[in-house]
């Protein structure tokens, strides 16, 4: 086996199965879709637990102790659970709202898909589709910014190309 060091990266990509899931989602079943769904939502959740601690210390250091005092000290208790239920509606109310938006946007886009494969070129194919000579394909490919022009000719005129 040669030493992967000195293959393009052409030749690396020769052995490469075109056939992949991430590149056709659709063969993808929906308890799949579904179950990756909810393995990302846990270990998001996950992911916030294992910080909540460090966020309630800082939080802690820069005041927010306040809200200990109010509720618990000065008995404001009583006056918040009175109020949860405004606040629960609330938080019910935006999600639903939410919740819709996605199914909506997933009904409307979700058929869709903008996945494309980018198609590769070599140096002699853009030489000859833009009438380029090798000298000027090597000044655009290191310059910093390339303007194009298209004219009715089908070759790239560039303008004011700076080189890094």
């Amino acid at each position: 086996m040669q030493n992967t060091s000195e293959n393009t990266p052409d030749e690396l990509l020769n052995d490469y199965p075109e056939c992949l899931i991430i590149n056709d989602p659709d063969l993808k079943s929906m308890p799949v879709v579904f179950g990756e769904g909810i393995l990302t939502i846990i270990f998001w959740g996950l992911w916030f637990y294992l910080w909540l601690p460090l966020i309630s210390a800082l939080a802690w250091l820069f005041g927010f102790h306040m809200l200990y005092s109010y509720i618990v000290e000065l008995g404001g208790l009583e006056g918040f659970l009175k109020q949860l239920d405004v606040f629960c509606s609330g938080i019910v109310v935006s999600s639903a709202v939410l919740i819709l938006w996605s199914f909506y946007n997933l009904k409307r886009y979700g058929a869709y898909n903008r996945r494309t494969i980018a198609l590769q070129t070599n140096d002699e194919a853009l030489m000859k589709r833009f009438s380029l000579t090798k000298d000027q394909l090597i000044h655009m490919r290191k310059a910093k910014r390339v303007t194009v022009f298209f004219v009715p000719q089908k070759s790239a005129q560039t303008e004011e190309s700076i080189c890094v």
